[in-house]
């Protein structure tokens, strides 16, 4: 059985500590801006890639469309989103960060960017470069495994 053989074990435990921990030191860093932690995922992919529709942002935060929705909703009451129609399609609607979204993500991220400097710079490059290999590796066989699982669960 997996999770009696310790190292496999450990790794669960430790992704999901980290996962925990970074969620809860970023929610306290964010709150001061009157932001969510699912919010500034939304901003982040925005950023990365803005003129997206609510279907790709909810693929980019391996979500749903409802949840984007949603959120695009509370991004855009509070003026950091605007949604524009899709020239091709006019069921569609495009998502654009507003200047202000762009102004609150940059202090968000100063906000965060000290304490993941100071934990990440006690580790060497070296030892990152080859952890993630295996993390990125990992990370692709639970998407598959739960792709198939949701797969089966439909039919």
């Amino acid at each position: 059985m997996l999770f009696v053989a310790e190292p496999y074990f450990r790794l669960i435990q430790l992704i999901a500590g980290i996962h925990i921990q970074t969620r809860r030191f970023t929610e306290q860093r964010i709150k001061a801006l009157k932001m969510t932690y699912p919010q500034l995922g939304a901003l982040m992919a925005l950023v990365r890639k803005d003129d997206i529709t609510q279907r790709e942002l909810a693929e980019l935060l391996e979500s749903d469309t409802t949840t984007a929705m949603v959120l695009c909703d509370s991004l855009e009451r509070k003026g950091w989103l605007k949604r524009k129609p899709d020239k091709a399609d006019r069921r569609v609607n495009r998502l654009i960060l507003t200047e202000a979204g762009r102004n609150i993500y940059t202090q968000a991220m100063a906000l965060i960017q000290a304490g993941y400097e100071y934990a990440f710079s006690k580790i060497p490059p070296d030892k990152l470069n080859q952890v993630l290999p295996v993390l990125e590796e990992l990370y692709q066989q639970i998407k598959e495994v739960a792709s198939e699982a949701k797969t089966k669960e439909a039919h």
